[in-house]
């Protein structure tokens, strides 16, 4: 099973990168969790950037 973490522009580090952590631990051995955005990167509310590892089907349109 894959299990996607829907990451977007302005996200909130605690939701997205602790889930990340504690699913990852309990995730099954054939199991897969990433971070899925609409854009390759995407930068947290307080300036953190990460790139996604999953892509999601439809992107958003750019923000300025």
């Amino acid at each position: 099973m894959h299990v996607a973490i829907l990451t977007f522009e302005g996200y909130n580090e605690l939701d997205s990168l602790i889930a990340l952590g504690v699913l990852n631990r309990v995730h099954a051995a054939d199991g897969r969790v990433s971070i899925a955005s609409p854009r390759p990167r995407v930068r947290s509310m307080n300036g953190v950037v990460i790139e996604s590892t999953s892509r999601s089907r439809k992107p958003a349109p750019q923000t300025r």
